[in-house]
């Protein structure tokens, strides 16, 4: 009988502190609720690890406020997914639940276990909700591309509390009607959809604000119908290059459209984008396509891929009003070949642009000729990114060569371009060597090393913005802001 107690006794004595803290010990004497706040903000592992530090640490962590079990953990600890959710949730004592995040291969075997977890969560009053029913990180399993069928607890559909909702890998059959009231962010990874699901998720959520959708109905049209509505609706799209099936078509009716971004590659075969309103904002990023080998390649004929162009021409068409409007390197680079080779381009009535650009020589064009299409424009941002390019065979660039250091000068006396709404222009340089510099001693020439097109970029707005205010010079670390007369000694 005695020997329990000596266990007891030397547990007990692990902790180097009973009701005293150390004097320096500035943390363990502030209140639980501030504990808990620091808690949810470390990783699940180190959050749990504290109940080593000392006896005033010892349960505070089953106060946390967040569930948070993905791959990353099982890589951390080497415990699986399924059973240490079903210890913790046994264990600790959570009254409110901000964020409950799981990844793990489903089956139907797990069916009454994950809907208990979900309708405690909900229960708790969870804001955020993020369920991943195939963890693909998981390398140690086979990767399997089955989306499961998993009927949801009826609870959720009803949730209140539910504010951000995450879903990935599987087929979502929804009830007939959903009061999701306060939900605002949707995120849908590899979900097979029926065609009227974004139309009933949209109808029925009114305070939907973003919706994502990641390579969603990789093997079939993707169809978002949303019928107008009190509060514009962003919508983020990303289709991998190797994961949509080509031969499919992407559908978008919204009349109440706030902004429009498309990620990854342009797949599909065809863009079906009507009722889009005035002002919208418009991210094109199909930066995926540079990476794949002889998708573009450019000819003295022109552009072998003549799809893409077609595409990404039919989307200006669609987007000409657009307010707002973000240019991947890649749509320049199909620009500058259209401009090269003298086809039109539409004019657009942005008054925002920013150019993700390595302002490398076959760019330069197409810079040109979008900034020659925006005529009141009023903030452009070039963004300095990694440099590439698709292929360019030696047949178009002797036809079509140009002086890479007198371009801009050229161009300045061909168009009759002015910005007379031009008051800001930003540069950032994400990935330069120019990065920091001490108080006063900022040099615009250093800023511009590795991308020096950029310093004739610079001369050419500044000399066509008669009205331009402020120039914008900003890295990773630091910006710094001239008026346009203080550049001139560098021009």
């Amino acid at each position: 009988m005695m020997a329990p107690a000596r266990r007891r006794r030397k547990c007990l004595k692990s902790y180097s502190e009973d009701a005293e803290y150390s004097e320096n010990d500035f943390i363990s004497r502030l209140h639980d609720e501030i504990l808990v706040l620091i808690l949810d903000r470390l990783p699940m592992k180190d959050a749990l690890r504290t109940s080593m530090l000392s006896r005033r640490w010892r349960f505070v962590w089953r106060s946390m406020h967040k569930v948070d079990f993905t791959y990353r953990w099982v890589e951390e600890t080497g415990n699986e997914v399924i059973p240490s959710v079903s210890q913790f949730l046994r264990r600790c004592k959570i009254k409110e639940m901000s964020c409950f995040r799981l990844s793990f291969r489903y089956n139907s075997s797990m069916l009454h276990r994950v809907n208990s977890w979900i309708s405690l969560a909900l229960k708790n009053g969870v804001k955020e909700l993020d369920l991943n029913f195939n963890d693909l990180e998981d390398r140690r399993k086979k990767a399997m591309w089955r989306h499961p069928y998993y009927q949801f607890p009826e609870r959720l559909y009803n949730s209140s509390s539910v504010v951000k909702l995450g879903l990935a890998f599987l087929k979502l059959d929804l009830p007939a009607r959903l009061r999701l009231k306060n939900l605002r962010e949707l995120s849908l990874d590899r979900v097979v959809l029926p065609d009227d699901a974004i139309e009933k998720i949209a109808a029925d959520c009114e305070k939907l604000e973003l919706l994502s959708l990641t390579n969603c109905n990789m093997r079939g049209d993707l169809k978002i119908t949303i019928q107008p509505r009190t509060v514009p609706i962003k919508i983020s799209i990303l289709d991998g290059f190797m994961m949509v099936e080509p031969k499919t078509d992407l559908i978008i009716d919204c009349p109440t459209l706030g902004g429009l971004e498309f990620r990854g590659g342009m797949t599909r075969t065809n863009f079906l984008i009507k009722n889009v309103p005035t002002g919208v904002e418009a991210r094109f990023n199909f930066d995926e396509m540079l990476y794949r080998q002889r998708v573009v390649l450019v000819t003295g004929a022109g552009l072998y891929g003549a799809q893409y162009d077609k595409n990404l021409q039919n989307l200006l068409n669609i987007f000409q009003s657009a307010r707002h409007f973000h240019f991947c390197s890649w749509c320049i680079q199909i620009l500058s070949v259209k401009k090269m080779m003298k086809q039109e381009v539409v004019t657009l009535g942005s008054t925002s642009l920013v150019l993700d650009t390595g302002l490398l020589k076959w760019e330069l064009p197409g810079i040109a000729c979008l900034l020659t299409a925006c005529p009141n424009l009023e903030n452009l941002a070039v963004v300095m990114v990694r440099q590439s390019m698709f292929k360019i065979r030696e047949t178009f660039t002797r036809k079509y060569d140009f002086e890479e250091g007198q371009y801009w000068e050229i161009i300045g006396q061909e168009t009759l371009t002015c910005w007379q709404s031009l008051r800001v222009l930003r540069f950032k340089n994400e990935y330069g060597d120019y990065q920091t510099w001490e108080e006063g001693m900022f040099c615009v020439r250093s800023f511009f090393t590795g991308y020096e097109n950029g310093m004739n970029l610079l001369k050419f707005v500044h000399s066509k913005a008669a009205n331009l205010e402020r120039v914008i010079f900003r890295t990773n670390t630091k910006s710094i802001t001239y008026l346009p007369s203080d550049l001139a000694i560098y021009l």
